[in-house]
């Protein structure tokens, strides 16, 4: 398939569309060909943000509604000790306490696709921006940046607390979590702290979004919430579908 543009033939195989400098899924495209309309495009189908939870629990991993919280998918997870999950643009993650692995998994399944040990001796979180992937671990309070491909580490940060118990961002900006009842930013190239504040969490246990809202889970009392992403104050608070809820976050698009 070809298009005119200034005054050149450019040709389209990939069914695809630069929309605001984002390629965009087209479907049914239609042009005019020797006064006979050939098919071109009638609509484009446009990725959607999406929001998963797991919990220790159960050892169950959730999509959840990213407006109500409410469970739209549950699946049992591939680890024996479900701590973290989040993602960058259409991939996502899982990290497990109990082996030390993490994993990427199929956005729409929630299968298994790929599993890496993890840097971490205690992996407590994991979840990114849009194109950067980052990891926490509890005990030794460690912070890392990750290769989204391989999972290995780029880049090693003291966190700026004790026991960091999530990691996770927005399309550009990026949150951690820890027990001692904190919310902070955090400079997404060095990690350093840009924001602290005080968690509406009794038991924070993960942080973490999707394009651009953010959300954060509590183990303690079982609650889901919806923050802020700039002064990280409650948007919302929902009861979590699982009893041990730790970890949150999503893809973006």
């Amino acid at each position: 398939m070809k298009f005119g543009i200034n005054g050149v033939n450019k040709n389209i195989k990939s069914g695809l569309i630069g929309v605001g400098g984002v390629n965009k899924n087209l479907k049914e495209v239609y042009i005019g060909i020797g006064g006979v309309n050939k098919l071109v495009w009638s609509a484009f189908v446009a990725p959607v943000d999406r929001l998963y939870h797991c919990d220790i629990g159960t050892y169950k991993n959730y999509e959840l509604n990213i407006d109500t919280l409410a469970t739209i998918k549950t699946i049992s997870t591939p680890s024996t000790l479900p701590r973290g999950i989040g993602g960058i643009i259409d991939r996502l993650y899982h990290c497990d306490y109990n082996t030390d692995k993490n994993y990427e998994l199929n956005i729409d399944t929630l299968a298994t696709i790929k599993t890496i040990s993890s840097p971490s001796n205690y992996p407590f979180g994991i979840g990114g921006i849009s194109n950067r992937l980052y990891q926490c671990e509890f005990i030794s309070s460690i912070n890392y940046e990750l290769n989204v491909d391989t999972l290995a580490v780029i880049n090693t940060v003291t966190p700026p607390s004790d026991n960091p118990s999530g990691i996770g961002g927005i399309t550009d900006r990026l949150y951690q979590c820890d027990i001692s009842e904190k919310n902070y930013e955090l400079n997404i190239n060095t990690l350093a702290t840009i924001n602290t504040i005080s968690s509406p969490s009794t038991t924070p246990s993960g942080i973490g979004g999707i394009t651009d809202r953010l959300y954060h889970c509590d183990i303690g009392i079982d609650k889901n919430y919806e923050l802020n992403i700039n002064t990280l104050a409650t948007i919302n608070t929902i009861s979590s579908p699982s009893t041990y809820p730790s970890g949150i976050g999503g893809v973006k698009v």
